[in-house]
């Protein structure tokens, strides 16, 4: 959209300041998540005004609706609720938090951008041989992307696409289906046990009972029955050697992963290191880490020229904070309207009418999942349905199961909405990279797409009995 935009000075002029809006954004959000300070909030909220004042010229389609909304449920909220200022505030706390949230996190993003390793990884895991390929590029796209977020689909799709662009060869189309149908999977069920997702962490702010550790580790041996049932599915479906010739595996790059697993590393330490310092929460650390993790990845990168790495940086300043504004600003309304929109439904009314406490635990996991997936289809942002459900859930008096294990109900239904949604945001990013219709995507998954039904209503089942 905004390379549509001629270079004017009065662009150019407004890049400038809504890069240093947003940078005050990013910083005054910390420091207010330190320090609560009820001057610092007034910056916080003097800062997202500004932003989103400055990125209205870049608006599309998508934030002038969510716009619109956020308008018409702050007008619900000041003529139908008795408090109204105390109701639109916790809204803009919320949206001010996710959009600082997806900007800083964003910058690790732009490091990993021009990472030799990264790219080396991602060849590495499109090019092996016939047998290992799901599983590679599933695995590979699942652990990149709790770095690389939605960059690892615009890093690994091209490759794909290239390594299948000769129409002459029958076996291409197939190989492409599987490849991509890997991709999407491997990053889809990555957000349900990922550190740095964004839907996840805003259900952690929004409820504190629920114990990340617990819920981490169950997602991750969800993600890997997954992972099992998707490389037996595509086994069955696609016979060895039918649709591809034999080929020996590429040398390992180890230097490369070992780049990149030491990257991890050091995102884990000093993630937690801002936790201990400052005694906050995940999600806190990994903010602060975020801008560490860029300057110190870049030095790498260019091997301690800090000429060059000033230069990087500067570069991020002028074209990535204010091309990401409308992005920032669409996930600030969607914070907003999960909020506010919460806080006008009876939830209490709701759960009595549904008698949700008469229902086995594991069916009432499902159910939200299953709805989260249902929502996806009127387009509504996984990160809106993550705190609308997360603030519904929290005013609830008492559940059929522990904060903890609803938290990873939604999130394992954000990454079912993945496989089962045209609007999903990883479908629509392949589908502009690869131009393969997301319901094409959504057709060829449809089998498997039942089995993760499946696979999650067992595993909810043993949640529910054993622990």
């Amino acid at each position: 959209m905004t390379a549509d935009i001629p270079t004017s000075p009065a662009r150019q002029l407004n890049d400038r300041l809504l890069s240093a809006v947003l940078l005050s954004l990013m910083g005054s959000e910390l420091l207010w998540l330190v320090t609560r300070s009820d001057v610092v909030e007034a910056i916080v909220g003097g800062c997202i005004l500004h932003s989103i004042l400055l990125t209205a010229p870049r608006f599309g389609i998508r934030e002038t609706y969510l716009m619109t909304i956020v308008t018409i449920l702050s007008a619900l909220v000041w003529f139908t609720v008795d408090e109204p200022i105390y109701v639109i505030a916790e809204g803009a706390r919320q949206a001010a938090f996710l959009m600082s949230f997806v900007l800083l996190v964003g910058l690790i993003q732009q490091a990993a951008q021009t990472s030799r390793d990264v790219k080396t990884c991602g060849e590495y895991l499109t090019n092996q041989p016939p047998g290992r390929r799901y599983v590679s590029i599933f695995l590979g796209t699942h652990y990149m992307s709790h770095v690389f977020n939605l960059g690892i689909i615009a890093l690994i799709a091209p490759l794909i696409m290239k390594g299948t662009e000769d129409a002459s060869d029958p076996r291409n189309p197939i190989r492409q289906r599987r490849q991509i149908s890997a991709m999407l999977t491997g990053f889809g069920w990555g957000v349900v046990w990922s550190p740095t997702a964004i839907a996840p962490l805003a259900l952690l702010t929004l409820l504190p009972g629920a114990e990340r550790i617990p819920w981490m580790f169950a997602g991750f041996l969800i993600a890997l029955v997954v992972l099992l049932a998707g490389w037996a599915e595509d086994k069955a479906r696609w016979k060895p050697g039918a649709f591809s010739a034999p080929m020996a595996p590429p040398p390992f790059p180890k230097a490369a992963f070992a780049g990149f697993g030491a990257l991890c590393l050091v995102l884990l330490f000093l993630t937690l290191s801002g936790m201990a310092a400052f005694d906050q929460s995940v999600v806190f650390g990994l903010m602060l880490a975020s801008p560490i993790i860029l300057v110190g990845w870049l030095m790498l990168q260019n091997r301690g020229d800090t000429g060059a790495t000033k230069g990087r940086v500067a570069e991020i300043y002028r074209t990535f904070l204010p091309d990401s504004a409308p992005i920032g600003v669409s996930l600030a309304c969607s914070g907003f309207i999960g909020r506010v929109a919460a806080h006008l439904t009876p939830s209490q009314d709701i759960a009595e009418y549904l008698n949700i406490m008469a229902m086995p635990g594991w069916l009432f996991m499902l159910g939200l999942s299953l709805l989260v997936m249902a929502m996806s289809w009127l387009a509504l942002s996984p990160i809106m349905l993550a705190v609308f459900l997360g603030a519904v859930l929290a005013e609830l008096p008492a559940m059929p199961i522990e904060r903890t294990w609803a938290a990873l109900a939604i999130s394992s239904g954000w990454a079912l909405s993945m496989m089962t949604s045209p609007f999903a945001t990883t479908v629509l990013l392949n589908t502009q990279i690869t131009g393969i219709p997301g319901l094409t995507y959504v057709g060829w998954n449809w089998r498997f797409s039942i089995m993760a039904i499946g696979i999650l209503a067992a595993a909810y089942w043993m949640i529910d009995v054993l622990i």
